[in-house]
């Protein structure tokens, strides 16, 4: 069995690190248990948005929102529910701070819902307990290292084939390495992997009052 020869690296939430300890790291969909696109899929079109009207000052945070309701992936080089690593920390630690992404939606929506007094969209938090749960907490970001990763379970993130050689052969070097993403298709126990905390100015500012 080949191994990717380069570390490979997740953000997100550590309030999700009981389910990765229960299932593993790609052991389970989260965000379909919880019905996140569901949700989603129901409260955007009560927002009224029209992507020819450039004069929204919610414009730029509701358009990628717009793009997945319509489809998830569709377009994008990712699909929802799917686990991606990058070849660089700094990377995965700037996806963690608003990890995971569907969530990060709900949050957009619900805070523009409140903006416009759609009360109802918050009101419809209550059937979704464990969004309306996450979405209290702090955030707490979080970089996953993965253990050695077989390149069998990887391919790139738009779900072809990776250019292993090039990887295996060296000629790809950190700087490069760490712009790219990768599908994971396996599932990893969290003793595997080694957990560290992103910086947020919340937790800075504890750690230098402490």
């Amino acid at each position: 069995m080949t191994m990717f020869p380069h570390p490979l690296w997740h953000g997100t939430s550590a309030h999700l690190l009981p389910l990765v300890e229960e299932h593993g790291l790609g052991g389970r969909n989260v965000m379909a248990d919880w019905r996140v696109m569901e949700f989603l899929q129901w409260a955007f079109p009560l927002l009224g948005f029209d992507d020819q009207n450039y004069s929204d000052p919610d414009y730029m945070d509701l358009l990628p929102i717009q793009a997945a309701v319509r489809g998830g992936a569709a377009g994008m080089n990712f699909v929802y529910g799917d686990v991606y690593a990058t070849g660089g920390y700094d990377k995965a630690a700037v996806y963690a701070q608003t990890a995971p992404e569907l969530l990060c939606f709900v949050r957009t929506v619900v805070e523009v819902a409140h903006r416009r007094a759609l009360t109802s969209i918050r009101d419809e938090l209550a059937n979704y307990p464990q969004v309306a749960e996450f979405l209290n907490l702090d955030p707490e970001p979080v970089v996953l290292k993965l253990p050695p990763v077989p390149m069998s379970s990887l391919s790139s993130e738009d779900g072809g084939d990776c250019p292993f050689d090039m990887f295996a052969n060296g000629e790809v070097g950190e700087a490069m390495l760490s712009h790219w993403a990768f599908r994971v298709d396996a599932v990893i126990p969290l003793s595997e992997l080694e957990v560290s905390a992103v910086p947020t100015e919340k937790n800075s500012a504890e750690r230098h009052l402490g």
